[in-house]
């Protein structure tokens, strides 16, 4: 007996589709859990170690997380994302967030100046034209 299947492209593309989606939910949710922990635990256990204490220009989580989502939003971020900001961010956003994360980590770029750029912004937004 032979039995004739019948293969729909459309059945191919949404199956391809709900795996794609599934992946990029498994790298978002990555890239949050990441950006998570670099900026709650270990940015501020490497700003707050003895060789470090001096030359970081801030130290607690939120300032972190304050610096890292400024200078992806390159605004303040609440002005962009909805809060709670680690809820609402986009895979791409996500994906930068971690990789800025890194970079800090490494010393790939200046902390000191994401972070006078995050306060820039903010003061900037405060101001009024009159």
């Amino acid at each position: 007996m032979t039995v004739k299947t019948h293969f729909h492209a459309s059945t191919s593309a949404s199956t391809t589709a709900a795996i794609n989606a599934k992946d990029e939910n498994s790298e978002h949710a990555m890239a949050i859990a990441s950006y998570l922990e670099f900026t709650k635990i270990l940015l501020p256990t490497m700003a707050k170690a003895a060789n470090k204490l001096n030359t970081w220009p801030i130290h607690n989580d939120h300032c972190f997380q304050r610096v890292v989502l400024d200078t992806i939003c390159q605004a303040p971020w609440y002005d962009v994302i909805p809060s709670p900001a680690y809820k609402n961010l986009s895979l791409e956003q996500a994906r930068a967030a971690k990789a800025l994360c890194e970079k800090i980590a490494n010393n790939q770029v200046c902390l000191t100046t994401l972070n006078n750029k995050s306060k820039a912004w903010r003061i900037k937004q405060a101001k009024f034209d009159f």
